[in-house]
């Protein structure tokens, strides 16, 4: 049966040491990269992202659209990622427009982009993804036995997340969209409970959320120093 793979996704796989049925699968003719692969890409390419830049914000709709700018030597590429009830089912509407953006910035790099599309793209392609294909963003394991966490907001209120998965994306949301550093660090401090429930649970995302933290820290402080 004739391969759907472009030869220069093999190969990109091949780089990253997975195959195309680990990294992805095919929808209708079109191959579809999960998210997680193209994480493993950048990482590769040393693709590195400008803060982006927030287009339109309303949490209360449910609606982001963000500009990503990424690098990858001396070439540059942007995208926009835009997210609302209409193509977006999750609760993270700012993560999930980062994503679209990021991900669609690494397949132009690349040179990928048109030939293959990220998972998160589009809900149909979520709907044809094979059981067998695991690490997507729509994995949704029995919330009943999900660990759960309290979040203490800036302004006072409280909300519970249920899922590292969903715990994770709070700080990964929050963090890039501050550039006051008493914010950063108070909101840090505020959701110990909320960080030990990661820790706890996922020793990895914790790490990830922990470095993410320390350098966004550093950004604040070098941009008001160069100020």
């Amino acid at each position: 049966m004739k391969s759907n793979i472009p030869p220069k996704v093999a190969e990109t796989l091949k780089e990253i040491g997975m195959t195309s049925s680990q990294a992805g699968w095919d929808c209708h003719g079109t191959y579809v990269l999960l998210h997680k692969a193209l994480e493993k890409v950048s990482v590769k390419f040393n693709i590195k992202f400008d803060k982006p830049e927030v287009l339109e914000r309303n949490s209360e709709k449910r609606i982001a659209s963000l500009l990503v700018m990424g690098h990858m030597g001396d070439k540059s590429e942007w995208s926009i990622g835009e997210a609302s009830p209409s193509n977006n089912k999750n609760s993270y509407p700012y993560a999930m427009a980062e994503k679209r953006a990021k991900d669609r910035v690494i397949l132009k790099l690349i040179g990928l982009h048109g030939d293959v599309y990220a998972e998160d793209e589009a809900d149909s392609f979520k709907k044809e993804r094979p059981e067998e294909i695991i690490g997507g963003t729509n994995d949704n394991p029995d919330e009943d036995n999900l660990p759960t966490a309290t979040f203490n907001n800036l302004d006072g209120t409280k909300k519970d997340e249920k899922g590292i998965a969903m715990i994770k994306e709070v700080f990964v949301q929050f963090m890039p969209m501050t550039d006051n550093r008493a914010d950063l660090v108070g909101f840090w401090k505020n959701n110990k409970q909320a960080r030990d429930v990661l820790k706890d649970k996922s020793p990895k995302d914790y790490e990830e959320v922990e470095l993410a933290f320390k350098k966004r820290a550093e950004e604040i402080t070098s941009t008001k120093e160069n100020n």
